[in-house]
């Protein structure tokens, strides 16, 4: 834990070596350090470690970002929101001889979003996204009872609702609720994932600027850019790797999975857009799951069919999509009656997305991670 402290001490310590005033008259965009700190439960799945869980967990993360005042016109439409990165420690067991879970340490990217000022207080919104490493991991003989954690690197996506208090010029305080998510996505089993929900406060320090004394910086406004609302349709293709794996067994299968989606899309806002559309799904680990030698399954018993709804929540060239779908077709119903997608895109061109994605089955436990393109076709 004393070094976890170093780590944070040294990463807010960087920031403040290079916060020197410009004294720039224009209004520039402010720096902040944040700490905050986590407690709560665990949403518990596991058949062993429920005793050692009952306790709950705790956490602290250090944070440096990027307060924006409006230079670019997505920071206005998008209420000049808080970005940057960090580093967040947990205890998910309350054990100093915890050798069956471990304590992940993880590195992320955050984005901030207010939605409602009264005076001196705000109501806001966090996502943080980024790579998780938990030194304890699941072994069939040296670690048979963490049926939670299958690998040493996993997702770690948080997300929490929190009210901030302007305490100075300087200084704000924070106060919310939330949960935090680790998962390898089924790269390994076992793939329960680790769940943690709770509260969580934490103070923050802002710099720079380029004013004497220090004043935060004007919020730069301007008339929004002209939208009309249109349609498009997005095609999809993207695949990833999940693993087939009996408790018994020391070592597992390792199996292809890809996805081909049509969507229509209507962009009903700057930010915000709804679609429909169909899916194709290939899980190769499915020939696992039918009541025949896994050598006859064919690729079509390995394919399913379904149809989604979904949201697409737009910031700059950023795009946060959920999808919600049932399957029409499928051979096999281990993978559940209905499926949900979350993740994100990256505009690289005008028509050219990156994807990333979890696709997970009944809406909670992970099918796969999907790495793909997705392709737009504006129709009206």
């Amino acid at each position: 834990m004393r070094r976890i402290l170093v780590i944070l001490s040294l990463l807010l310590l960087v920031p403040v070596l290079h916060a020197q005033d410009q004294g720039q008259s224009a209004p520039q965009n402010q720096y902040f350090l944040q700490v905050i700190y986590h407690q709560g439960v665990h949403w518990n799945r596991t058949l062993y470690l429920q005793e050692q869980m009952n306790a709950g967990f705790k956490g602290i993360e250090a944070r440096v970002g990027i307060q924006t005042i409006g230079k670019k016109s997505w920071q206005q439409v998008n209420n000049y929101p808080r970005y940057g990165a960090g580093i967040h420690y947990a205890d998910e067991i309350r054990d100093k001889g915890d050798t069956t879970l471990g304590n992940p340490l993880s590195l992320f990217i955050f984005y901030q979003a207010s939605w409602a000022q009264f005076g001196r207080f705000s109501l806001n919104t966090n996502v943080s996204a980024g790579l998780s490493y938990n030194p304890v991991v699941y072994h069939p003989v040296k670690n048979p009872f963490n049926d939670v954690v299958g690998s040493h690197i996993n997702l770690f996506l948080d997300a929490n609702l929190f009210l901030g208090i302007r305490l100075g010029e300087r200084m704000d305080m924070n106060v919310g609720y939330g949960m935090n998510h680790y998962s390898n996505g089924r790269i390994h089993m076992p793939q329960k994932g680790l769940n943690n929900w709770g509260w969580n406060a934490g103070l923050t320090w802002l710099f720079g600027g380029g004013e004497k004394p220090f004043r935060r910086s004007s919020k730069i406004v301007s008339e929004p850019p002209e939208f009309h609302p249109f349609e498009e349709i997005q095609l999809m293709a993207s695949a990833g790797v999940t693993e087939w794996q009996l408790p018994s067994m020391p070592e597992g299968y390792h199996y292809l999975a890809s996805s081909l989606s049509i969507d229509y899309a209507y962009q009903f806002s700057l930010r915000s857009a709804l679609s429909l559309g169909l899916d194709v799904f290939y899980d190769g680990s499915l020939e696992r799951s039918l009541k025949i030698d896994p050598e006859e399954v064919d690729f079509f018993q390995k394919t399913q069919l379904g149809g989604h709804l979904g949201y697409q929540f737009s910031i700059s060239r950023l795009t946060i999509l959920f999808n919600l779908g049932t399957y029409f077709k499928q051979n096999t119903y281990i993978r559940g009656f209905y499926y949900s997608r979350a993740g994100a895109r990256y505009r690289i061109t005008d028509h050219l997305d990156l994807h990333l994605c979890i696709k997970s089955r009944n809406g909670i436990r992970s099918d796969y991670i999907e790495w793909g393109l997705a392709y737009h076709i504006k129709t009206r």
